[in-house]
């Protein structure tokens, strides 16, 4: 009987272990294509998106990513954010940063 794990042959990931990714333009004509390949290429299992300006003190999609990480992280598994730049992130780095201080 074979007692190899599915996902230990085809992962190199850790178990327990999730990657998501956040993608985001300033504005409606930008694309995000670039972005979405970086990330399909960095193998996240899912893409929060929007197009909305830096200076937009809320980012709805970054939020629910964030929380849906803590949420994951709870439960006791391992969570990355992966984004294309820094940059991406702008004035929204506090919450990426400040939200999971003091927890496993």
């Amino acid at each position: 009987m074979d007692r190899a794990s599915p996902a230990a042959s085809t992962s190199t990931e850790p178990v327990g272990h999730v990657r998501f990714g956040h993608a985001r333009a300033s504005t409606a004509r930008q694309s995000l294509d670039a972005q979405l390949d970086f990330l399909t290429e960095a193998g996240v299992t899912r893409v929060f998106s929007e197009k909305i300006s830096t200076r937009a003190t809320r980012r709805p999609e970054l939020e629910a990513a964030v929380k849906l990480a803590g949420e994951i992280r709870s439960s006791g598994v391992a969570v990355t954010l992966v984004v294309h730049e820094h940059k991406r992130l702008g004035r929204g780095i506090e919450l990426g940063c400040g939200s999971f201080r003091g927890k496993p």
